[in-house]
């Protein structure tokens, strides 16, 4: 039996953070940074939370940058946080109303457990608001079980060394509502319809934070015979039931491997120093490695030959799935002996490296290159994952095609405990009132698409990424028709032709249809504009008109190139200056030019 839940994030636009008044959005000017290490400790109830203790075993230290605008010294957990964002509390309130949750009468904030790096004081602030509500999809009730407000982590932007990860602190601390439903989704197809339907009433609010990484989606999915999985990171609704049909599918896998590793009889690891065999290898990789110090680690897997290459999806074998505990334990990843050892440009040194493990007919082995001591915990990672008889209850990272690499174990209830600097939060029936007046149905905003674009621009429109944006741009005079298409087909011929589209700022995108209200630009400039913004996000509408000459001709100077062109039929003028000249504006002129000859 299949369980899927989804726990759905979503950033705030409220202008200030959840606990200080630094600005959500920040200036990008870096003015310094430092440095942390973080420890997993005991509960309350004096337990160690089994997630925070795998990420602190790492004992990696983390960097952080710091901001001129959007970091302050809570950020920095060198001081208490400020009482909680009102209007964010608000804000949660009406998507209470909206799924008919029960608003709980006092919100108290507690400290969620993370010492990935994510968050300077090693611990994440979140506050539940409502419980038990519901949505409707496609005619079935989806239970929500909890409505929370909570602070964002860190935004992440790297690795120094190949250890120390480095976060950006403007990102911490924006406001997210994150909304978790029950484990009644039966398919990857269902669970993007749910999605899909709480990003939209989320955004009917017309109170999201919008653009690149302001909405991610975790999912809890379990299958019998399996476990349950969290994958989080799933930043797009479209990989949403693909990333849930790959791991229902490598669950499934799993099962039936485990029963031919049951068969096996596991032997204790022995670990073997092969790098003197890979001094002269023919991977390059590898001899660079050795001479700045690394070690190449090996180990026998006894009876596993053929097992590490087992699809357990597409373009995803066991040998992928083992990779990612070495990864995750702070390797570059593995080799192992069901691979092409042609791609490595290995030759004598795997006879060598047979010799040296005892290898036996059936037997397999698994090579790690890097730091000795992290090699060495790496493979012990990996060969208690490959001999494991069971699918195990983990947390794992998503990728953008859908995949999902090994993260760390599933946290346990030993995370949570209350937050002592932050006071409670009485809910009055005022708030509640105040809430329930502005919350938006579905019905209502079908009706308002549905006003201003066909039925089926409108259905699209609803479920678009894009719709608050749609709206304002409505609001400042764009036509409906071509706001719509444009940010929906427009975009989507873009992304077909390979470009990132979801780079280009909203900012950007609005720039260029004031150009268009404003008279500067034809309709037929717009693909081109955004053609350009997608190769260079950080660019302007402004300036990729005057760069590429997409100014529009209008009024004295369009008759003025008619003369020049002694053109009278709008073929001619339109195959040379379609970008610059709007239709109907020359069909004007044209039928004004030949009533003035009769």
């Amino acid at each position: 039996m299949v369980k899927i839940g989804l726990e759905i994030h979503q950033r705030l636009g409220t202008g200030h953070k959840l606990f200080c008044n630094c600005a959500s959005a920040s200036n990008d000017v870096k003015k310094g940074e430092m440095r942390r290490r973080l420890h997993a400790v005991a509960s309350e109830l004096g337990e160690v939370d089994v997630a925070a203790k795998f990420e602190s075993d790492k004992a990696a230290p983390f960097v952080y940058d710091e901001y001129d605008n959007g970091t302050c010294l809570v950020e920095m957990d060198d001081e208490p946080p400020g009482e909680i964002n009102r209007d964010a509390v608000g804000i949660v309130l009406t998507l209470c109303a909206m799924t008919n949750a029960e608003i709980v009468d006092e919100i108290h904030v507690m400290r969620k457990t993370v010492v990935d790096g994510s968050n300077t004081s090693g611990f994440q602030r979140t506050a539940i608001v409502g419980l038990d509500g519901s949505i409707d999809s496609d005619g079935k009730r989806i239970g929500i079980q909890t409505i929370a407000v909570e602070e964002e982590s860190c935004g992440i932007i790297g690795e120094l060394a190949g250890k120390t990860e480095r976060f950006r602190l403007d990102r911490l601390g924006i406001p997210l509502v994150e909304i978790a439903t029950d484990p009644t989704i039966t398919s990857g197809k269902e669970a993007r319809q749910v999605a899909e339907r709480i990003g939209l009433t989320m955004r009917a609010t017309n109170r999201m934070m919008r653009g690149i990484g302001t909405i991610r989606q975790d999912l809890n999915i379990s299958t019998e015979g399996g476990a349950r999985v969290e994958i989080k990171g799933v930043q797009s609704l479209d990989i949403i039931e693909t990333a849930v049909d790959n791991e229902l599918s490598r669950q499934n896998s799993l099962i039936r491997l485990i029963e031919r590793v049951k068969k096996i009889k596991k032997e204790e690891l022995k670990q073997v120093d092969a790098t003197s065999a890979f001094k002269e290898t023919g991977s390059r990789f590898i001899r660079n490695a050795i001479a700045r110090g690394d070690s190449v680690i090996a180990a026998r897997f006894a009876g596993m030959k053929g097992l590490f290459g087992i699809e357990l999806y597409k373009d995803f074998r066991y040998g992928t799935e083992l990779s990612g505990y070495a990864k995750a334990s702070g390797a570059g990843g593995i080799i192992h002996c069901d691979e092409d050892m042609k791609k490595y440009g290995f030759g004598k040194e795997i006879d060598e490296l047979a010799k040296a493990l005892k290898l036996k007919e059936g037997d397999g082995w698994v090579a790690i290159v890097g730091p000795e001591e992290t090699a060495r915990r790496a493979m012990d990672a990996v060969y208690a994952r490959a001999y494991l008889a069971k699918v195990p209850e983990e947390t794992r990272r998503s990728d953008m095609e859908g995949r999902s690499n090994y993260m760390r174990p599933l946290p346990g209830a030993a995370r949570m405990y209350p937050e002592t600097d932050v006071k409670p939060v009485r809910i009055t029936s005022k708030d509640i009132k105040d809430a329930a007046a502005k919350a938006v149905s579905f019905d209502d905003l079908k009706k308002e698409m549905r006003k201003m674009l066909n039925p089926e621009l409108a259905d699209k429109m609803l479920r678009s990424e894009r719709m608050e944006l749609f709206k304002e741009l409505v609001k400042e005079g764009v036509e409906p028709t071509l706001a719509a298409v444009t940010l929906e087909d427009t975009l989507k011929t873009l992304r077909r032709e390979g470009l990132d589209t979801a780079a280009i700022p909203e900012e950007s995108i609005s720039e260029m249809f004031r150009m268009h209200v404003d008279g500067k630009i034809v309709k037929a400039a717009i693909p081109d504009i955004l053609r350009e913004l997608a190769k260079n996000p950080k660019g302007n509408a402004a300036d990729i008109v005057e760069k590429k000459d997409l100014e529009r001709i209008s009024g004295m100077a369009l008759g003025a190139l008619l003369k020049e062109m002694d053109a009278a039929d709008m073929g001619t003028v339109m195959a040379k200056h379609r970008l610059n000249v709007d239709p109907e504006e020359l069909k004007g002129l044209l039928a004004k030019n030949r009533s003035g000859k009769r």
